[in-house]
């Protein structure tokens, strides 16, 4: 397996995402609140992920264990992007429990780095780091529209530091072994399949108003 397969395999997945991204109501203040506070409660989790990982990395391949400690220290502090977003859409973390997608995202990640590898993190790493560098400009856009620039904090901010990371972290995921490799993608598979359960949890709450949505 060689990067160009991981960088096919990507755009395939992506190209489903997409839709779903572009079809999302991001105008739709219900909807665009319950996912601010869904991704608030799998994003404050990255920092934990990203250090269990580098805990986990094998001595022998230091440079992982360096990338992840690194990239732990680029992620502090962004769930208070998503309290502030959250802010001025008038609302508060404490409003919104959490759904079922955004436990399935940070939990099977525990997971996959305690009991497969911490190198299957960086397909979580891969998925989240792609939508926002494929879609996040766009998605900024709409919700700058909507709301103003003051409630889309953590989208701008990702739509343009992940452009230069998802290079990387496919570059870091060729230099990886098949079995590894391999076990990224299903990572990645999965990860996308969770944040469409997201999305969806967030339309199904504006529709109807239950947050607790199965």
């Amino acid at each position: 397996m060689k990067q160009a397969n991981v960088n096919e395999e990507l755009k395939q997945l992506l190209k489903y995402s997409q839709k779903q991204i572009e079809s999302f109501p991001w105008e739709d203040k219900a909807a665009y609140s319950a996912w601010v506070s869904q991704t608030y409660y799998f994003v404050r989790h990255s920092t934990r992920l990203l250090a269990l990982a580098a805990a986990r990395t094998e001595l022998a391949t230091q440079e992982f264990h360096n990338r992840f400690l690194a990239h732990s220290g680029e992620e502090k502090g962004h769930e208070k992007l998503l309290l502030n977003d959250l802010k001025a859409l008038g609302g508060k973390i404490e409003e919104w429990p959490e759904m079922p997608g955004a436990c399935a995202m940070y939990q099977s990640q525990y997971y996959y780095i305690e009991h497969k590898s911490p190198m299957a993190f960086f397909g979580y790493i891969l998925a989240l780091e792609a939508l926002a560098a494929y879609f996040g400009e766009e998605v900024n856009k709409r919700v700058e529209k909507a709301y103003g620039p003051k409630a889309a904090h953590f989208i701008r901010v990702h739509a343009e530091e992940d452009q230069g990371h998802t290079e990387e972290a496919l570059t870091k995921i060729a230099s990886l072994p098949v079995h590894h490799q391999e076990t990224v993608l299903q990572n990645l598979k999965q990860s996308l399949s969770y944040y469409e359960q997201v999305l969806n949890q967030c339309k199904a709450y504006a529709k109807s108003g239950v947050k607790a949505v199965a």
